[in-house]
């Protein structure tokens, strides 16, 4: 049985799709605040995550409109969130990943405009 072939070439319309992802989220939060709980919030920002992932791989020129696009979504959800004390995922989940709040910043940020289950979860956040 010969083993499965390698996966092919990144394709940057993945990248358009998680950029279209998090523009939706990021407008959504600006517009209405966040209704949702922790695992919601972390779901949510995890898109980001992923978007820094697959940069390296495209150039702007390759991504068009959507590296504009992705410029746009980050400072509107720079606007509609505040700095949070730690990373949302917890302190060891930081440590092993190596994530920053200067590199990863947005799982260092939580809404300006929440709700009180989200502020309870993120009050035992460690």
């Amino acid at each position: 049985m010969n083993p499965p072939p390698p996966p092919g070439p990144p394709d940057v319309a993945d990248l358009c799709e998680l950029i279209d992802q998090w523009t939706t989220f990021t407008a959504d939060l600006e517009r209405q605040g966040y209704n949702f709980d922790l695992d919601n919030w972390l779901n949510d920002v995890d898109v980001r995550e992923l978007i820094l992932e697959a940069l390296p791989m495209f150039s702007r020129e390759e991504m068009g409109d959507h590296a504009l696009k992705l410029d746009e979504a980050d400072r509107v959800f720079i606007s509609a969130t505040r700095d949070f004390k730690r990373c949302v995922w917890g302190h060891g989940t930081a440590r092993k990943e190596k994530w920053t709040a200067q590199k990863n910043w947005w799982y260092f940020r939580t809404p300006r405009r929440s709700n009180a289950q989200l502020e309870d979860e993120l009050a035992t956040v460690r």
